[in-house]
């Protein structure tokens, strides 16, 4: 009597399409995939179960053989009382895929009917969802993208462009990105995103993505547009370095500050003042300095500023900014002089 209750009440497990009593049964309904690409699809599942409480996991398993199980590849779901679409990524091209939605319900998994697709040939139109379109509005260090996206059946998505030096390259290795919020514009999603901080007269290589975040596993998916090249435009160096007038109100230190402009301030490697109560032209190699930043980055306009420390009482001091650039050249400001007392 106790070995017919047990059986009695292990889980049956029955596809939706079965035409059979399915009273007491795991139903598994497998959706036919969608947003077939080169490399991805998405597929979605939906499990009714007399008891949910017992469903420990849902999700889509698949593979390139018949009748996949969970020791093939698989999806997951966190939320077992709700359908569940899967996004199927890292697949071959011109490959036929076999999927199905599953259930763990007690101790059994269960399966649902399974449907088939077949990939893209990633030279067929839509084969990914993204396109890399040629670079617009160049300039010496920034370029822009107007992106068009394929809609691929899922939330939780961004766009971006991502650039590097080098032709082959993802957006973990990339030299830089950007990213934009997507817009719809007669049904189809745009982008219009733009890279600044480039070096000027370089050849750049660069490529549109989509990452999409798995909002059952938390996974991130890319998918990328071919690469693409463009050169940034030339532009002459120029620098300009200003010293002006230091705080100073007693004791034996005062406060000096500079400015300038750079062109290319990426070539720019470090910022400072020289100073002397001897030399009425103080230069970095032979008279005191300070160190008063590091390279600004890109912004061609800069202000920077230092403390000058352990003066002489009643001396005249000469003070200029000055600008080390490239390897070990050096750029100086005007002479400035600050007479110091008790």
């Amino acid at each position: 009597m106790i070995a017919a209750t047990l059986f009695w009440m292990l889980p049956s497990c029955k596809p939706a399409e079965d035409p059979s009593q399915q009273t007491d049964q795991v139903v598994i309904a497998t959706a036919e995939p969608t947003y077939v690409s080169a490399y991805s699809a998405t597929c979605s599942a939906e499990v009714t179960a007399p008891n949910p409480g017992l469903l420990t996991e849902i999700g889509v398993c698949w593979s390139t053989s018949a009748n996949p199980t969970v020791d093939n590849f698989v999806k997951k779901s966190n939320k077992c009382s709700k359908p569940f679409t899967a996004l199927l990524s890292q697949l071959e091209p011109n490959t036929k895929y076999y999927v199905r939605g599953f259930a763990k319900y007690g101790l059994d998994y269960c399966y649902g009917s399974e449907k088939t697709f077949t990939t893209l040939d990633p030279d067929t139109p839509g084969a990914s969802p993204i396109t890399t379109p040629e670079a617009t509005d160049i300039t010496y260090n920034s370029f822009g993208c107007h992106i068009t996206v394929e809609p691929f059946g899922l939330t939780n998505w961004y766009v971006g462009v991502c650039y590097s030096q080098v032709p082959e390259f993802t957006y973990g290795d990339a030299e830089g990105s950007a990213l934009a919020e997507y817009y719809i514009e007669d049904g189809v999603y745009k982008a219009d995103i733009y890279c600044y901080e480039l070096i000027p007269n370089t050849q750049y290589y660069y490529r549109a993505f989509i990452f999409h975040r798995d909002e059952y596993t938390n996974e991130y998916n890319f998918y990328y547009g071919d690469i693409l090249s463009f050169a940034t435009l030339d532009v002459p160096f120029v620098l300009e370095v200003n010293t002006y007038s230091p705080d100073y109100y007693w004791g034996d230190y005062m406060i000096a500050y500079g400015g300038g402009y750079c062109t290319m301030p990426q070539l720019i490697n470090q910022l400072g003042f020289c100073y002397s109560n001897t030399n009425a032209y103080p230069q970095y190699d032979s008279d005191l300095h300070t160190i008063a930043a590091s390279p600004t980055g890109q912004d061609m306009y800069f202000d920077f500023s230092s403390y000058i420390n352990n003066l002489s009482a009643n001396s005249k001091y000469y003070v200029r900014s000055y600008v080390r650039y490239k390897t070990d050249s050096i750029k100086y400001g005007n002479v400035v002089s600050v007479d110091t007392y008790k």
